[in-house]
């Protein structure tokens, strides 16, 4: 629901020569800007308005103790984005308050009338009697004193306990499964929860109905919402097409970095550049565009006012999103080159170390001071032998044929790069000039001419520079790579000469990936152009759909607000955005197992229904409510519960469970740490703007200033795995201050103190609600981020198999279209592989007895990015190739042999497996599958790669070459895969060391 807005995380020149760079604080400097100081702005007005309610008598009087909660809500769900995502998660917290409000009248109603009437009659007539009997001996009046007797448990009946628990329980059990399977219901969730608390705990001590119960809590709700929601309209509201156009702009900013690293990187070709630095920025660009993917859904029905219909900005999406595929494929060129050449160098030291070893001679090697296995070492050997074919006299440069033909390429290249960098700050121009049009902001007539003309000439300039640059560089190469050209049909080994030419096949790569690239901006630059000629006035744009809304908040599609970043998602299913390959793949050949009996049947399905992860989850939110809600309703313990705000204890149990509790270490320090924080800076506010007083609300008004501006920075800007951390203490912030002003302005039997007694209270009750379900969350078996992170990799592998499997199914179709269903699965497996890196951070930080570390799985993560990659540009180029060119590479690598694809699926799925199991890998394997490849190329007698002069200079051929290179770094990456986590679990069924060197 939130969006937070994404700085570029790419550099303008290379980050890796900068490691002493001074960094700016994040969250802080970052966002001194007219675009982000708007938001905080607009978020804070209403959210300081709602905590000065609690300051003034009138207000806090007719809303009650918890009126701190107007400003709660706004602090919980913000309005710094898009008017009407926020308006449907403010509609996601009202069903979540009116349901619970709804349930539990009705469970008062049916749990008071289980208690008969002469019952409670005759129950209330010693009711009377023992309050005036209290009020002769303490002084106080009848009524206080019978209030006193019914939070102490006077009124408490077996029947009324047992009605209004299964109701509640019920309410409970199916609120959390609903949760569970729909993220986007967590503030429903929420704040039903508490709802149905309130009704829970204090309904078994009422005499009678009170419909009026829960208003303490649902009155302030709706005036923070209403205040967040004239917030979000009055104070620079944000349409959908605004935000998308902002984020496009970002966009075409981000695309900028890699060209200039391009550029940087061929002109000191030898120098390494770092890969941590390139996966962040790979992160950074994956993650924007993450963002604005649900704002582009609701284009349909957004309201604007601008020059850009919502269709317009839509026309936009297609062509920003493949100049971003694009802008990614040229950035992998380059984290691949870097992981290529860290990659031999640890294959030569473990050569050196063989050949060492083998100085030594036989008695140390095999004899009994031999050093310890060595995982994958049969592999390893095989490995080495193909690098010895491999010429890398240049290991850092982008074209390893030497430092002159870089040298050349760069200065080719130059020229496009620096006209395509020019068309992108124009193309950020346009885009900003049409976002930013508005009622007392237009474009004159002049200058939007003046703009078209410009889009066009850079359009024809960028067009004429990618043909230029092509046409030189393939010349280029035909004059470095000459000789070879010409002695290549005179080889005499065939996998010679492809080593040989391996430096011209990662040239063509690198010259059709910065070809893509312009013309990707070309294309864009043209859209726009369209766009500024027929956009010549503003408008008031009206909705043209509101299907998309229902749709949203009744499925899974779409970001859904959150209070921390938990992965929820269920390791064992893929992401929905994977799932159209398989179901394409299969739907022609669903099996038809045995059915079984109709009661059988039923019977199962209601087992898997009550025992899979969202009933396992909604059971322990049952099991929590009812331990931590037990004492408010037995007679010794009813009135402490009252006095010391038991309720608390309730609420933070039942929030602190998790789903699959993958991070949930993590999540009890961030709520403990958030406790603290929060309530450290609660004493401070109330005694600075209190002293020893009863709280003066004009100084306290003042305070409340500063620290919701604190607050409201950090929960806008602040990292999202500490946005629970920060919530927690903004909750506990302002119910410290609320009942410290409360205790002496509204005062009523069970207030909770006041400064630090108040502080106290909170703390032991945040330690009771979380101990409780740390309890609850460990049983029935206490569940493990490892064991998560390692069955979610198992997962992304199978739907990789998947994806390799619809490949092969539709290479040879002459009529296949597969780059429409590339696109989305590749991208959302790659949402889904990043999501795991906060986890698998926090993996070392947990006690563990599983094999896989934070460190290992981390290269296992990486490995899978690189195989989902180079699958979805293969899947991508089989739309693009023609016939011709599929059936050589298939006769060039063996793509489609049985042998060979049974080789690829069996390594796959033992690795697959691994992960799941934890079980060690044999350690025969039919690895590496690289070196296969090339020997079914050397038995095959089909055609050599033909590097004629017309080859090289045909669009296609380039094409054909980036796909040779695709699969081959498949096949290679899948051998990385087998070495690592072998690494991770070891080697079973070990073969002799002497059979294994003869084979």
């Amino acid at each position: 629901m939130t969006a937070h807005r994404v700085d570029s995380p790419i550099p303008a020149r290379l980050e890796a020569t900068k490691p002493n760079r001074v960094r700016r604080l994040p969250g802080i400097s970052n966002h001194f800007n007219g675009h982000d100081l708007k938001i905080f702005f607009r978020c804070f007005v209403g959210a300081w308005v709602g905590s000065l309610l609690i300051f003034i008598n009138p207000a806090l009087h007719e809303l009650g103790t918890a009126t701190f909660f107007a400003c709660l809500v706004q602090l919980i769900i913000p309005p710094n984005g898009i008017v009407f995502i926020h308006i449907l998660g403010v509609l996601s917290i009202l069903l979540g308050v009116f349901l619970a409000y709804a349930w539990g009248v009705i469970a008062m109603k049916a749990a008071l009338v289980a208690r008969p009437a002469g019952d409670t009659a005759a129950r209330l007539q010693l009711l009377y009697q023992a309050a005036a009997a209290q009020a002769n001996q303490t002084g106080i009046s009848p009524a206080d004193a019978a209030q006193r007797l019914i939070y102490n448990g006077f009124m408490l009946d077996t029947r009324v306990t047992v009605v209004m628990y299964s109701f509640a329980c019920i309410f409970i059990y199916f609120l959390a499964r609903l949760r569970a399977s729909n993220p986007k219901t967590v503030f429903a969730h929420l704040f039903g929860s508490i709802i149905i608390d309130i009704f829970l705990v204090y309904t078994p001590l009422l005499p009678s109905f009170d419909g009026s119960l829960p208003l303490a809590i649902v009155k302030p709700t709706l005036v923070g919402v209403g205040l967040s929601f004239v917030s979000s309209i009055i104070f620079f509201p944000r349409s959908t097409s605004h935000t998308v156009l902002d984020s496009m702009r970002n966009m075409v900013g981000l695309a900028k970095g890699p060209l200039d690293l391009t550029s940087v990187s061929l002109a000191n070709n030898t120098e390494r550049l770092d890969i941590t630095s390139l996966r962040q920025t790979r992160a950074g660009i994956i993650a924007l565009v993450r963002q604005v993917e649900p704002a582009i859904a609701f284009l349909p029905i957004d309201f604007s006012v601008g020059y850009c219909d919502p269709h317009d900005v839509k026309s936009l999406v297609v062509p920003m999103q493949k100049l971003v595929a694009s802008t990614l494929t040229l950035l992998e060129f380059h984290i691949n080159r870097v992981h290529r050449d860290t990659r031999t160098e640890e294959l030569i030291k473990f050569q050196q170390q063989l050949m060492e070893n083998e100085k030594l001679g036989p008695e140390i090697i095999h004899g009994s001071k031999e050093p310890g296995h060595h995982f994958g070492h049969h592999q390893l050997l095989q490995l080495v032998e193909i690098l010895d074919g491999f010429p890398y006299p240049y290991p850092h440069s982008s074209i390893p044929h030497g430092d002159d033909l870089a040298k050349e390429f760069s200065e080719t290249s130059a020229v496009a790069v620096k006209t395509c960098l020019k068309s992108q700050n124009l193309l950020a121009e346009c885009i900003h000039k049409l976002n930013h049009g508005g009622w007392l902001s237009r474009i004159s007539e002049t200058e939007r001419e003046q703009l078209v003309q410009r889009t066009k000439d850079a359009s024809e300039t960028l067009c004429a520079s990618r043909n230029t640059f092509v046409d030189q560089t393939t010349e280029l190469f035909l004059r470095e790579y000459g000789p070879l050209l010409h002695s290549h049909s005179t080889q005499g080994s065939q996998l010679l000469a492809m080593h040989d030419l391996h430096g011209l096949v990662l040239g063509m790569v690198l010259q059709e990936q910065l070809a893509t690239v312009l013309n990707d901006t070309e294309v864009l630059l043209q859209q726009v152009s369209v766009i500024l000629e027929k956009s010549t006035r503003i408008r008031l744009w009206l909705p043209s759909s509101f299907r998309y809304a229902l749709a949203w908040m009744s499925g899974k599609k779409g970001d859904a607000p959150a209070t921390a970043q938990v992965n929820d998602s269920d390791p064992d299913k893929p992401v929905e955005s994977t799932k159209t390959i398989p179901r394409k793949l299969h739907e022609s050949t669903k099996s038809n197992p045995q059915r079984r009996t109709g009661l059988a049947h039923g019977v199962l399905r209601l087992y898997h229904w009550l025992t899979d992860s969202e009933g396992l989850f909604a059971l322990r939110m049952v099991v929590v409510s009812i331990a931590l809600s037990i004492p408010a309703v037995l007679p010794r313990t009813a009135g402490f519960y009252y006095r010391e705000k038991g309720l608390w204890a309730l609420i933070m149990g039942q929030t602190g469970l998790l789903v699959y509790m993958a991070d949930f270490t993590f999540s009890v320090l961030s709520r403990l740490l958030g406790t603290l924080i929060g309530g450290v800076l609660a004493l401070l506010a109330w005694y600075v703007g209190s002293a020893n007083g009863p709280g003066n609300p004009y100084g306290l008004g003042a305070v409340m200033a500063v620290m919701v501006t604190i607050f409201m920075w950090a929960r806008i800007w602040c990292p999202f795995h500490l946005l629970q951390a920060m919530i927690m203490a903004a909750a506990t912030f302002l119910l410290i201050i609320g009942f410290s002003y409360d205790d002496q302005h509204l005062p009523q039997y069970g207030s909770a103190g006041l400064g630090y007694v108040v502080f106290w209270k909170r703390l032991v009750l945040v330690l009771v609600g979380v101990a409780a379900a740390l309890v609850v969350q460990m049983f029935p078996s206490p569940p493990s981020a490892a064991r998560h992170v390692s069955r979610t990799l198992s997962t992304s592998l199978r739907t990789v198999s998947d994806h390799y499997a619809f490949l092969l199914s539709c290479w040879n179709n002459p009529d296949n279209d597969t780059r429409a269903l590339a696109e989305p699965s590749t991208l959302g497996l790659a949402y889904s592989l990043l999501d795991l890196e906060g986890l698998i951070k926090q993996l070392a930080f947990e006690f563990s007895s599983s094999p896989f570390t934070s460190s290992n799985t981390d290269q296992i993560k990486d490995l899978c990015l690189t195989l989902n990659r180079e699958i979805g540009r293969l899947l991508s180029l089989s739309s693009l190739l023609p016939l011709e060119y599929r059936v050589r590479l298939t006769q060039q690598c063996g793509m489609l042999d049985h042998g060979h694809i049974g080789e690829v699926m069996a390594v796959l799925a033992v690795c697959e497996q691994a992960l799941k199991t934890g079980d060690p890998l044999p350690e025969i394997l039919p690895t590496p599958l690289v070196k296969r490849a090339f020997e079914y190329r050397d038995s095959a007698n089909g055609p050599v790669l033909e590097f004629t002069p017309e080859a090289v200079r045909d669009e296609d051929y380039r094409r054909f070459c980036v796909a040779l290179s695709a699969y081959f770094k498949f096949l290679w990456t899948v051998d990385e895969l087998v070495i690592v986590v072998k690494g991770a679990v070891g080697e079973s069924h070990l073969v002799s060391r002497e059979v294994v060197d003869v084979v």
